[in-house]
């Protein structure tokens, strides 16, 4: 029964039409076995005094609810519909037949009640209406006696009268306090869906966080580890080294294992102490990343020129420092055979400017004299040749020095 009446259901579990198609499918399912406790004796009661319409209607009543239960293809919405129909024809019937109010206060009020559970706000309390129409309906016919029913027979007006107030009015509380009860779990729900969707999207979320995080940790190490430069992480009070990378293995010459036994300024010569080398440019703001060209040592005791930038950072949930050391030594030396170069132009230029000239400036003074005092007496010719030697010489001299000092202006240009 429960597979024909489609009870297995898509709707999520925090939505209210799940429950009553739930409730549905169980009260069907229940509701029929039960049935026949009070469809036997009734029908033999019936037919023993005489009522056999009333109790073929009885048992066609309720295999209409065992066809409809039972039909495939049918939505529960139509079957609602359907059983609905069958519990208002019902309640009419035996209400008109018995000749009592009970039946029509039982099956009308059971009606409301399904209603109630299984439709919406309008639906609901229009069966309230509808009620009160086949409560007025009954009133009618009993006034104006309308049709040859016992019910006549049994009851006054007045009474009827009493009875369907009191009926209507205990209706109206029950179908309210049911739809707001429907009405508040629904919203109850809802909000618990919201939330759930909510917690749903906030894990997917985190989840993302935290591959994010895992990628990011994992793109760090292979830059830090990886990196041509090498780099050290120290702690920012004791100095010690807390991690390096395969470069400053590489350069220094230490192991990793060494490397974690020693402080920051171990790697430094002996002219520089801690306080130098840890407040290097302190008018910086602290964090921001520190720059100083400085000279470390290898494990071999050679001096390594570094460029190194530093930067504040929090290691393992301690402050921290790190520092990225720029191995220049090659660009240092270079600078120093330049300037060892351009000094020793310095001194050719010099030599050629006052060492080679001065002599120079003597031979040219002694030709003038010769020329001025010992015109008549020496050759002319002889003095023009000594002349013209001087005066190349000096002009030799003279573009050797020019083309020195364009030498050092072109070095010094290049060095800035």
């Amino acid at each position: 029964m429960e597979n024909a009446m489609q009870a297995s259901t898509k709707l999520p579990v925090q939505n209210i039409e799940y429950w009553q198609n739930r409730l549905f499918t169980n009260a069907i399912i229940y509701a029929l076995p039960g049935s026949l406790l009070a469809l036997i004796p009734s029908v033999y009661l019936e037919c023993r005094s005489g009522n056999v319409f009333l109790a073929g209607f009885n048992v066609f009543a309720l295999v209409t609810v065992a066809a409809i239960a039972l039909a495939r293809g049918i939505s529960l919405h139509t079957r609602r519909i359907w059983l609905s129909a069958i519990i208002a024809v019902f309640a009419i019937v035996l209400t008109a037949l018995l000749g009592t109010f009970s039946m029509a206060c039982i099956y009308l009020f059971s009606l409301s009640v399904f209603v109630a559970l299984q439709f919406s706000d309008r639906i609901a309390y229009g069966t309230v209406i509808f009620n009160f129409l086949v409560c007025a309906g009954f009133a009618l016919v009993i006034h104006y006696k309308l049709f040859p029913i016992p019910l006549l027979e049994q009851i006054t007006l007045d009474r009827w009268i009493i009875y369907s107030a009191n009926f209507v009015f205990m209706d109206i509380v029950v179908v309210v306090l049911i739809r707001q009860t429907l009405n508040g779990l629904s919203n109850t729900m809802h909000k618990e869906l919201s939330l759930y969707n909510e917690l749903q999207q906030e894990a997917v979320i985190k989840a993302d966080l935290n591959a994010g995080l895992k990628n990011s940790e994992a793109q760090y190490r292979t830059l830090f580890y990886q990196s041509p430069s090498p780099k050290l992480i120290f702690d920012a009070q004791s100095l010690r080294i807390l991690q390096v990378n395969d470069a400053a293995v590489r350069n220094y010459g230490y192991s990793l294992q060494e490397f974690l036994q020693m402080k920051i300024t171990d790697i430094y010569p002996d002219r520089y102490d801690a306080d130098e080398i840890v407040n290097a440019q302190t008018n910086l703001h602290v964090g921001a990343p520190l720059s100083q060209t400085t000279q470390h040592l290898g494990k071999n005791g050679d001096y390594i020129h570094v460029e190194v930038n530093r930067a504040d950072i929090s290691y393992q949930g301690k402050p921290a420092c790190m520092i990225v050391a720029t191995d220049i030594t090659q660009r240092v030396n270079h600078i120093d055979a330049i300037q060892k170069q351009n000094d020793r132009l310095l001194e050719i230029a010099h030599m050629q400017s006052h060492i080679l000239r001065l002599p120079l400036a003597r031979i040219m003074a002694l030709s003038d004299l010769i020329e001025q005092e010992y015109k008549h007496t020496v050759d002319p010719k002889l003095l023009g040749y000594l002349n013209t030697s001087a005066n190349e010489l000096d002009n030799a001299i003279k573009a050797v020095v020019n083309k020195s000092a364009d030498i050092l202006t072109e070095q010094q240009s290049k060095n800035n």
